[in-house]
């Protein structure tokens, strides 16, 4: 809308300044009658449209033809008065004049040849001269604006019905939990920290860390009737960001103290191995493959989740990457070593996350469904349609999938601000100065 606004705007303001200045100018005609006025009046408006009017006036003024005499000329007959205003319009306001004054006089002089010796009541009598005016009647800038903007509104508002109407992403968290009938457990915003650009370069922010605290509560507390130790992240499109939500989930677990494990199990495209940096051989497609030889405990990779956000103490967050791209990953997700790799990291991690590929792309995750306690469905809005959304939800539902809820990521405005209630203000304990200079991350 606020293209359309201002680009019409602008062509109604490029138009008003390249059309060229009219200029008008007027006489009046008195048409004397006794009888029938009106139609008197009305008679002698016709006759100055005839020809030869225009022809004779065009002869009393040098280098104008009867065709620029003609179109320059109206007539304008207001009311029950006898008057015949003649309107002459040029480029020229002294030109303007010229020609009404002399079409008057040329009327004037066509309507009383035939008259003379009658009686002087029907006699035309030309009551006021034209004269040339200073201020031009066309362009009108202020008007041409005004109908620009407003049609540029108009043009604006029906391609932003029009768009909303074809486009079929799902721009809202309430159209989310409509497209997918699922308990919608958190919307993440868009972070600048924790894209695939600056993860790892900098770290998350005490706000945005507390976005995923929030969630790692949510299946902690929400679900009491049953212990969650295992958690599955998928999506049902690629780039709707499930890969971030579940280093956000696990990171938020360590730095709550809990040991926490991260499986890469995305073997076609192992993207959280290339945003941290670690090794792209050896890793899970090892652990999964036949004889080679390396234990699940020789594959683990620390990452010090103080580099990621604030941890407690020296937290270290334990990543399983998928390591080299096999050449069947299909086989090695399904094969009953990956479900016993999910049930030893059980055994020796208080909290498991997984990290799967698109289910609505390939079907390695499916197998994985039934596997862990829970599983997260990440939609990203702006990027997912309702169709994919509905198509996800139906898959983890036929599936029989232990699904907890969905999660809105890349969300524009939650309506909450993350900055608020002391985030990012330095401790006051022990009654420490708080002026002092806070102690640096080594």
């Amino acid at each position: 809308m606020a293209l359309c606004f201002v680009a019409a705007t602008l062509a109604a303001l490029a138009l008003t300044l390249r059309e060229e200045k009219r200029y008008e100018a007027t006489s009046a005609v008195l048409v004397r009658a006794i009888d029938e006025p009106e139609r008197e009046v009305e008679t002698n408006q016709q006759l100055m449209s005839l020809p030869v009017v225009a022809r004779r006036t065009a002869k009393r003024l040098p280098g104008i033809d009867e065709e620029e005499v003609d179109a320059a000329v109206r007539t304008e007959h207001q009311g029950e008065s006898n008057i015949i205003q003649v309107v002459a319009t040029s480029s020229s306001p002294e030109r303007a004049a010229l020609i009404a004054n002399a079409f008057a006089r040329t009327f004037a002089a066509f309507r009383a040849a035939p008259n003379r010796g009658k009686n002087e009541a029907n006699r035309i009598k030309i009551v006021e001269r034209a004269s040339p005016s200073s201020t031009p009647v066309s362009p009108k800038p202020v008007r041409n604006i005004v109908f620009g903007a407003l049609i540029g509104l108009a043009l604006g508002l029906s391609l932003a019905l029009l768009l909303e109407q074809l486009d079929r992403r799902l721009k809202r968290e309430d159209d989310l939990a409509e497209a997918t009938g699922l308990p919608r457990l958190v919307a993440v915003p868009k972070l600048r920290s924790f894209d695939d650009k600056h993860l790892g370069q900098q770290p998350l922010s005490p706000a945005e860390t507390e976005v995923f605290r929030m969630l790692r509560a949510s299946l902690r507390y929400f679900n009491v009737k049953r212990e969650i130790k295992s958690i599955l992240v998928t999506s049902g499109e690629p780039g709707e960001g499930k890969t971030l939500v579940a280093f956000g989930l696990a990171l938020a677990a360590v730095t709550s103290g809990e040991r926490v494990l991260l499986i890469e199990a995305d073997l076609r495209n192992p993207g959280l191995s290339k945003m941290l940096g670690l090794p792209a051989s050896g890793g899970l497609s090892q652990v999964l493959s036949d004889g080679n030889g390396e234990t699940f405990a020789e594959a683990v990779t620390g990452v010090r989740a103080g580099d990621m956000a604030d941890a407690i103490g020296d937290a270290t967050l334990d990543v399983l990457p998928a390591g080299a791209i096999p050449p069947n990953p299909t086989e090695l997700v399904e094969s009953q070593r990956m479900k016993d790799v999910i049930g030893l990291a059980g055994q020796q991690y208080d909290f498991v996350v997984i990290d799967t590929p698109p289910v609505l792309i390939v079907s390695d995750a499916i197998p994985l469904l039934s596997a862990v306690n829970g599983v997260l469905a990440v939609s990203g809005l702006g990027i997912s349609t309702r169709r994919s959304a509905a198509d996800l939800a139906e898959l983890l539902e036929r599936s029989a999938a232990p699904t907890l809820g969905v999660i809105a990521n890349f969300a524009e405005h939650t309506g909450r601000s993350y900055e608020g209630y002391g985030y990012g203000r330095p401790p006051d304990i022990g009654g420490k100065d708080p002026a002092a200079p806070a102690p640096t991350r080594t």
